[in-house]
């Protein structure tokens, strides 16, 4: 049982840590690499350490115990539960957080515990997923600093998620100015100023992030190469880290368009087919189950993705440069959400090479 099968290129990873790492430094910028994407997968996490990060954030806590020993830091990027609140200051080091009851539990289990726990209090400015809004930041702050077990880390906000608001200037700038209130009003220096995630990354590239803005979340722009608010690639990144390959498991000529009295499909869709006439079809061992097929892109030309069910994705492979037979692998490049799910599916084989 090999395919569908995620192989991994350990050089271009390393190679896209390094690149980002000497971009952060040009721009006196901290890293928190985050692994969500592939589930912390422990060979990867190690080459990144390898690379040169020592910074390690993720949404999940079984990822971050994935970590072990790995990294100087582990950060918390999804608000905790407050019901995880112990588990949360056990096994992450730091944590983003909006919620002060929740802020509480926290300090309850730091207290516990004997540990301190860093906290990074969220803004909301724009994007509309977590945060306090800014006229609430100040009273957070003098709670958290109040809170015994808990320290005060900094501040941040989240971007190009929910609303898909993009990270400029502007913003960046507020969130910068919210820092120096915090500290001006306090007393205090805060040491991390979190300016957002891969959508950052094209201010970075050009100089352009505001004075102030000392720190990132980055995922997707490590991993897949490419910044996240105007998808351009990010300087010498490979975009090509991850290739997943599937098996043909049938391949003949047969009519382009469904025939018969015709109702939803297995997913209560009515998908529309285009009439191509009589067309060369590839079925491949891959489907819904294991990633979305339609985001896939074919590393050979002259195959058109037609359709997917759970279990097998449908190609035209009439016009592809080479000729396609049963028991052949077929190469395809991935975005974010389809190596999300191959990471999560246990269907798919990781193998870094």
């Amino acid at each position: 049982m090999k395919n569908p099968t995620l192989y991994i290129d350990r050089q271009k990873l390393m190679h896209n840590v390094r690149s980002m790492l000497k971009l952060a430094d040009q721009n006196q910028v901290q890293i928190h690499f985050v692994t969500k994407v592939f589930c912390a997968l422990r060979p990867m996490v190690e080459a990144m350490i390898e690379a040169g990060a020592t910074l390690l954030a993720d949404s999940r806590l079984e990822n971050i115990v994935n970590y072990g020993e790995l990294g100087t830091n582990h950060l918390l990027v999804r608000m905790p539960m407050i019901s995880e609140a112990a588990d949360v200051v056990r096994i992450a080091d730091m944590s983003l957080n909006s919620d002060l009851e929740t802020l509480g539990a926290l300090s309850d289990a730091a207290t516990a515990l004997d540990k301190r726990h860093g906290v990074i209090l969220m803004v909301e400015l724009g994007d509309l997923r977590e945060g306090f809004m800014p006229e609430e930041l100040p009273e957070a702050a003098a709670q958290v600093l109040n809170l015994r077990g808990l320290d005060l880390m900094g501040i941040g906000a989240n971007f190009n998620c929910y609303g898909g608001v993009i990270p400029d200037e502007p913003k960046l700038t507020e969130l910068a100015g919210l820092a120096k209130e915090i500290e001006r009003r306090f007393n205090i220096e805060l040491p991390i100023v979190s300016g957002g995630n891969s959508g950052s990354v094209y201010l970075m590239e050009a100089g352009r992030l505001p004075e102030g803005i000392n720190h990132l979340r980055l995922g997707e722009s490590w991993i897949l190469g490419c910044e996240t608010s105007y998808n351009k690639r990010v300087a010498d990144l490979y975009t090509d880290v991850f290739t997943i390959e599937a098996e043909v498991i049938e391949c003949r000529r047969k009519p382009s368009l469904p025939y018969g009295l015709q109702g939803p499909n297995a997913f209560g869709e009515y998908p529309v087919y285009e009439d191509r006439g009589v067309i060369r079809r590839a079925i491949l061992a891959i489907g819904r189950q294991d990633l979305p097929c339609e985001s896939l892109t074919p590393r050979l030309s002259g195959i058109e993705y037609l359709g997917s069910s759970s279990d097998h994705m449908i190609l035209d492979v009439s016009s592809s440069v080479k000729e396609i037979k049963v028991g052949d692998t077929l190469p395809f490049g991935v975005d974010y959400g389809s190596l999300l799910a191959a990471m999560t599916s246990p269907y798919v084989r990781k193998i870094m090479v």
